[in-house]
């Protein structure tokens, strides 16, 4: 009995899994559908479903993302492994693996990008609507546009410096239900750790450079890619606001700080309050004259 018992459970549990697993195909279909009339084109050519008996698991080699609309760009990787369990199908984590590529749509600019550990994480409500999202760099790594190759018969040229690194790059957002009936806001907390980059040389404060940033922007539920100056419009005929709860910049010579909060007015004017305070500020100023960034 215990071993029919057992059996028979298996069959129930398969079967449940199987429909499940079909119901999920099903749902990604939707989502890419939803999402491309977002503006989001996402493509993934080769795709499989398994992690039977207890969890989700999406493998897809070469995805890509498109963006319409806005600032058009094209992002590519080499595969994704995403995974979700199955008594919470509504959290996915998944991890891309690199190299990528990020390509300007407007300019046709192509940049390299690779890493060691890039994780994202997103939990949804019942309809599918997104109410967590989050995204761990590790050792980011974003290199120059790609040159035309050296001609035959001459030696290739060395390989150019990264345009940026870091140690790490995270950036974290949950929605905030509206209280009036407007459209709901986000709360956001980002963060860069020791990058390096020979724009901060030649700006004259070298780096590591450390970055936090926390804080509420209200009314911006709305994330359809889309021209800046049309969502600021939009954002500031909805009566968002941004709040800047905390930042701290820091490299070896300056250090600044800032919080307070900052809306539109219907003139599109920046209209609000900061508290910032800085150190080694001028010689900064002093470092960008020299470079002949700033007039002296």
């Amino acid at each position: 009995i215990p071993l029919l018992l057992v059996i028979a459970v298996a069959i129930v549990w398969s079967s449940l899994w199987a429909y499940a697993a079909s119901r999920a195909e099903r749902e990604i279909d939707a989502w890419i559908k939803r999402e491309a009339g977002f503006g989001r084109v996402w493509n993934c050519p080769d795709r499989s479903l398994g992690g039977y008996p207890f969890r989700f698991e999406l493998k897809c080699r070469n995805p890509s993302l498109e963006t319409k609309g806005g600032d058009p760009v094209l992002f590519t990787a080499a595969s994704v492994h995403a995974v979700a369990d199955v008594w919470a199908p509504n959290h996915i984590v998944a991890e891309f693996q690199p190299p990528a590529r990020v390509v300007d749509k407007v300019t046709g600019k192509s940049y390299g990008a690779r890493w060691t550990l890039m994780q994202m994480s997103g939990v949804g409500d019942l309809s599918g609507q997104p109410q967590r999202f989050s995204l761990q760099v590790h050792d980011p790594v974003l290199e120059p546009p790609a040159e035309a190759s050296a001609p035959a018969g001459t030696a290739p040229a060395a390989a150019p410096e990264p345009l940026a690194t870091a140690k790490l790059f995270e950036f974290h957002v949950r929605r905030n239900p509206s209280r009036n009936g407007g459209l709901d806001g986000l709360d956001y907390a980002t963060g860069l750790e020791q990058a390096q980059s020979p724009a901060f040389t030649a700006a004259g404060s070298p780096g590591p450079l450390n970055i936090t940033i926390q804080g509420t922007v209200t009314a911006a539920a709305d994330l359809r890619p889309m021209p800046g100056e049309q969502r600021l419009k939009a954002w500031a005929a909805a009566g968002g606001a941004a709040r800047l709860d905390r930042l701290v910049m820091t490299t070896p010579a300056v250090a600044a700080t800032a919080s307070g909060i900052l809306a539109l007015d219907p003139q599109g004017r920046l209209n609000g309050k900061l508290d910032l305070g800085f150190a080694g500020f001028q010689e900064l100023v002093a470092n960008l004259a020299k470079a002949g960034i700033l007039p002296e």
